[in-house]
């Protein structure tokens, strides 16, 4: 039997779903259960499915029987995966198959698997949750394929630019108008193409925090407190933007886990991203500099880690100030371990690991930073508060929100006084703690 449902007009903005069964009346539930959800494919000869998967190969979900009489669930959906690896594959199973279903989870064929009988409510959330990550993960690829043609932009305006030195005063100076206009859409181009990276991470990591955005203003605020120049500053306010490249190379289910929980296997193929992002961003001349900063940000102020053991003043400025700025906010924002830590732990932990892990005075320098909350000469900076370190007079960045996920204040809010007292009111009464976006 082979049923196809036309799509309604009112049904073309739904996730299209394929299910594989050769029981009809099993098809018949999910049918009843899923069609308001989902624009339905069904099937219950496996051979059927393929073929009209291989005319369609862009229907992002496939949700299939184990145990049938052509094939079983397992391989199905490991030919399904030949014609579009990218789509989200689920199976139902009894628990004769249990075995084998774990064969396939480990395998990478199945997304998740539902038992017999299954729970209504379970599977529209988990394929609707799988439908969202493969969106994400398209527009992920998609703007990758934008940061490829920027790149090439880049190289090619950057051939054509000359310049040359003047031998008396030594500087290099533009030799026509030509070549000024080349130079202005050569800095346009690269601005636009460190956007874009920059917001793909974000994207691809699933951070609604803009991490990044916030550890790469912070790391200025110290390289400008340096005394650094502005090449420097701007070169590791770049680094600090583009640290996470290499986390596009990770699979996304690895990337929600907090760093803690990891196994041993799993952080290891996590640490591995800021060699890849060394890979991937020194292949662009311009950038050169900026990947050497991110490929030593894993070493120790002490030299007693890869990649090069590298020690105190030999580790580039920006990849210790990296180190430090990086450490806290994935601390405060829970990113580190599965509880949120406290701004004051979060300082007394990383405070602790001066002269081992951290360079002690550029660890100082940004303990004075987040006591003054300063913003920088190049713009503002938002800063990630517990309800005791809000003042007088800074605005909110992003709601406060309670456990219910119900805004507490707004976005853009000035926060006075009576806002403070209410925060921490509701703190105690509540056993709340709120992590606040502020500056």
């Amino acid at each position: 039997m082979n049923t196809v449902l036309p799509a309604r007009e009112e049904e073309m903005e739904k996730a299209a779903l394929l299910i594989l069964d050769d029981e009809k009346e099993v098809l018949n539930a999910l049918n009843r259960v899923l069609r308001k959800h989902f624009q339905l494919y069904l099937f219950s000869d496996a051979n059927e499915a393929i073929g009209f998967y291989q005319d369609n190969p862009n229907i992002p979900l496939i949700l299939t029987d184990m145990r049938m009489p052509i094939m079983d669930g397992a391989t199905f959906l490991g030919k399904i995966i030949d014609i579009n690896p990218q789509c989200k594959r689920f199976l139902l199973t009894g628990h004769a198959d249990i075995n084998l279903t774990v064969t396939a989870v480990n395998e990478g064929r199945i997304s998740h698997y539902f038992s017999k009988p299954w729970d209504n409510e379970e599977l529209i959330c988990e394929l609707k949750s799988a439908y969202e990550l493969y969106l994400n993960e398209r527009k992920t690829k998609q703007l990758l394929k934008i940061n490829l043609a920027k790149n090439a932009e880049l190289s090619l305006i950057n051939s054509s630019l000359e310049l040359a030195t003047n031998k008396s005063q030594k500087k290099l100076q533009l030799v026509s108008a030509r070549e000024a206009n080349s130079f202005v859409r050569l800095k346009k181009t690269f601005s636009t193409f460190i956007d874009i990276y920059a917001e793909t991470i974000c994207l691809h990591t699933q951070d609604i925090t803009r991490h990044n955005f916030r550890v790469a203003a912070h790391a200025r605020l110290i390289a400008e407190s340096q005394s650094c120049d502005k090449l420097t500053t701007f070169q590791i306010y770049i680094a600090g933007l583009l640290y996470e490249t290499g986390k596009l190379a990770i699979e996304q289910n690895l990337l929600k886990k907090p760093i803690d929980v990891m196994s041993q296997h799993e952080k290891n193929l996590y640490s591995g991203f800021y060699q890849k992002s060394f890979e991937l961003l020194k292949k662009v001349d311009e950038l050169s500099f900026v990947a050497e900063i991110i490929k030593h940000i894993p070493e120790n102020y002490n030299g007693s880690t890869a990649p090069e053991h590298l020690t105190a003043d030999e580790i580039p400025l920006g990849s210790r100030i990296i180190a430090i700025v990086s450490m806290y906010d994935n601390l405060v924002n829970g990113r580190q371990s599965q509880i949120k830590t406290s701004t004051v732990l979060a300082k007394h932990r990383i405070k602790e690991l001066a002269k081992t892990m951290f360079d002690p005075r550029l660890l100082d320098c940004y303990l004075t930073i987040l006591d003054e909350h300063p913003n920088s000469s190049e713009g503002q900076v938002d800063y990630l508060l517990n309800s005791e370190d809000l003042r007088v007079g800074m605005v909110l960045t992003r709601d406060i929100v309670n456990t219910d996920k119900n805004p507490m204040l707004t976005k853009g809010t000035l926060i006075d006084q009576h806002h403070i007292d209410k925060l921490l009111e509701i703190e105690k009464g509540q056993g709340e703690s709120f992590l606040i976006y502020a500056r």
